[in-house]
């Protein structure tokens, strides 16, 4: 419940930022805003003050902009969109972007001042980073440390008597220790606890105990250095995000299947569950890359999406006249129903993957088998 609450309330939050850059924008161009609403209708409740309806909504999720002569037959008065020079129309659709784009430089500034996890190599570690150590990022379901109640987010302190300072420790003392049960001493939340697990031999023979780890440290910067670097971080991060689509694309049209690492609606609740659990600095960055991630998809040039209207105001100001109004509308309406189709069809993979289906299963079984 606690990780559905979160996600609703990071998929608010992003869209809802990125409808205020719209609706801010538009307003300061002379464009009327018909309704700027909190969640999607229907509506709850609303307010209006001037020519704008303040509304909430009954759908949770983000929020709209309704801008006068949005629509393709309306006509173009004054303070309509419509009416608006192409360079007016190109810079309000892009002003949703330019505050996803704050808000990750935002999100990702605030971390580096309080100090956000990374991965390092204990021996080499950046003088900017402090705190290494072993932690627990992952646990494999049904694994001995699953069973023992080890969770992602923990910090391996000893296996033993032995003191742990890094991954290769780990996995060091459990090939020591074979398949005889170890006391594993973990950092949760301030307080110590110690877990007894046995390890079991894997497929290549060596003993395991089914968790993901990594050499953690804590990245940190003095205030005004944590803003360069949050902007920085945020222009890397595009840049990765725009390799990650090429490789999706390339998959999808060359290879006809679904990238394994793609996530859509159902993975993104998984991995909000998982930063939740985390803890607030990894939850942090998560909705720092969501907001990046939000951005470039929304600017792609591709029809229903900000970019798409954003290609057909730079056609027209290069063409000197606008496309047909019908054709335009029609192509939009095609791309946004093939943008559900692949939304869908992530989902799907998202299922199996996740075997969503089979947890349900497991909890209808477990209840009604009282």
């Amino acid at each position: 419940m606690i990780t559905l609450i979160v996600f609703v309330f990071v998929i608010s939050l992003l869209i809802f930022v990125h409808e205020l850059g719209h609706f801010v924008t538009a307003r300061k161009l002379g464009v009327a805003v018909e309704e700027f609403g909190f969640g999607f209708p229907p509506r709850i409740a609303g307010i209006k003050r001037g020519e704008t309806i303040y509304s909430i909504n009954w759908i949770p999720f983000g929020g709209f902009v309704r801008m006068k002569g949005e629509a393709p037959d309306a006509p173009k008065e004054p303070n309509s969109f419509a009416a608006q020079a192409t360079g007016r129309r190109f810079v309000i659709l892009a002003a949703g972007v330019f505050m996803n784009y704050l808000l990750a430089a935002l999100l990702f500034t605030i971390g580096f001042s309080i100090g956000l996890p990374t991965a390092v190599d204990p021996g080499t570690a950046p003088s900017h980073v402090s705190n290494v150590h072993a932690e627990i990022v992952s646990t494999d379901n049904g694994s001995p440390a699953d069973k023992a109640g080890i969770k992602a987010g923990d910090t391996i302190t000893a296996i033993n008597t032995t003191a742990i300072q890094s991954t290769d420790q780990i996995r060091q003392t459990l090939q020591e220790t074979a398949d005889k049960q170890v006391s594993v001493v973990v950092l949760r939340n301030g307080k110590e606890l110690t877990l007894p697990v046995v390890p079991a031999k894997s497929s290549d023979g060596s003993y395991r105990i089914g968790i993901g780890i990594s050499d953690v440290g804590t990245l940190s910067y003095p205030f005004p250095e944590s803003i360069v670097q949050g902007v920085v971080l945020t222009g890397n991060v595009t840049g990765r995000i725009f390799n990650s689509f090429g490789t999706l694309l390339h998959d999808l049209v060359i290879e006809r299947k679904v990238s394994a690492d793609l996530s859509g609606p159902v993975g993104v609740v998984v991995l909000t569950g998982q930063a939740v659990r985390l803890g607030w600095a990894y939850l942090i960055q998560f909705v720092a890359l969501l907001s990046v991630t939000l951005a470039v998809v929304n600017f792609f040039p591709l029809p229903a999406l900000d970019g798409g209207r954003a290609l057909f105001v730079l056609i027209e100001m290069f063409r000197g006249k606008p496309i047909n109004e019908r054709v335009e509308s029609l192509i939009h309406a095609i791309g946004f129903y093939a943008l559900i189709a692949l939304v869908l069809l992530i989902s799907v993979h998202d299922l199996q993957r996740y075997d969503i289906g089979g947890a349900i299963s497991r909890n209808v079984h477990a209840l009604f088998s009282h």
